[in-house]
């Protein structure tokens, strides 16, 4: 959306990145449903046109326009068609973003091979069903010695990621309790998608649901099932956000109970509300999904989605 034109062409006063209010990929404006102070606290997003205050929380962008404009809403429905299309409008002060090109090709270490005794133990050693896992998720492992570009990936399960049908990159998880990383990801620069910008979920379920539980690491995924999808962590990027946007209408985010992951959880939630979703927060009464049961898990997952859709 060509948002800055719009904002120049009816004089309705904005700021860039660079302010202390706005962000990158965010045009901000002073909030038309705020009181007190003016203070660019209204972004809108450049490339999907979403609006959202950081005091009084998400708008719908046409009712922004209507209201800062002193017009009917279907007028400044209009207005926004008018500036859906065409070649979007570059800020004079905003960075260019270069296409991404691999350094070097997308490699698993070497060597990788199905889960073996030791793999298969550490799985059922957590509750799992390792054959399960193997076959719904395509692990993989490897053996104590065995590198990608010099870095040492000994021990590990290896858990492809994949995007838009792809594997993209992976992350392999130490097996021993000895390494000083629990978790190891592929080199950025021989990932075809940055996996800190996309989710991971099974390729059946991301864009074929309505509702999507979002938690935390890849064994909370496991544990509850191809509903679930793990943000690596808790703390998004907006690229990572806009990628959640088409995968379903309705999240549950299901973090860990603990007083950071739940200020993220509120954090994310606003942001997906911003972005037109449905969502969610819930919270277990101590530990992470990945530590429960795997009836408890079953009948956690079934509750949910019949919470969800009455």
């Amino acid at each position: 959306m060509n948002i800055e034109q719009l904002l120049q062409d009816y004089n309705i006063p904005y700021v860039v990145d660079g302010h202390k209010h706005s962000t990158r990929g965010w045009v901000n404006t002073h909030c038309p449903f705020c009181t007190g102070s003016q203070d660019f606290h209204l972004g809108i997003h450049i490339e999907s046109g979403v609006s959202h205050c950081w005091r009084c929380g998400p708008h719908n962008t046409a009712n922004v326009i209507s209201k800062i404009l002193h017009i009917p809403v279907s007028q400044a429905y209009q207005i926004l068609e008018k500036y859906q299309y065409g070649t979007p409008y570059k800020s004079r002060n905003s960075r260019i973003e270069e296409p991404r090109v691999n350094i070097q090709p997308f490699k698993l270490p070497n060597p990788c091979q199905k889960l073996n005794i030791a793999g298969r133990r550490y799985l059922r050693n957590r509750g799992f069903n390792s054959k399960q896992l193997e076959r719904d998720w395509n692990l993989l492992q490897t053996p104590p010695i065995s590198y990608l570009d010099k870095i040492d990936y000994g021990n590990r399960i290896i858990v492809p990621i994949y995007w838009k049908g792809e594997m993209v990159s992976f992350q392999g998880r130490d097996i021993t309790g000895r390494h000083n990383r629990k978790y190891l990801a592929c080199p950025s620069y021989r990932e075809k998608v940055k996996h800190s910008d996309i989710v991971y979920g099974h390729p059946d379920t991301l864009g074929y649901t309505d509702t999507l539980i979002l938690v935390e690491g890849v064994f909370d995924v496991w544990r509850l099932g191809k509903m679930a999808v793990c943000t690596f962590g808790t703390s998004l990027k907006l690229p990572q956000i806009l990628n959640l946007k088409p995968l379903a209408n309705n999240f549950i985010i299901l973090y860990d109970a603990e007083k950071t992951a739940q200020e993220q959880a509120r954090q994310l939630s606003v942001k997906l509300k911003a972005l037109g979703k449905r969502t969610r927060i819930v919270t277990l009464d101590e530990g992470d999904p990945a530590d429960l049961k795997q009836d408890e898990a079953d009948r956690l997952v079934t509750e949910l989605l019949e919470d969800q859709n009455p």
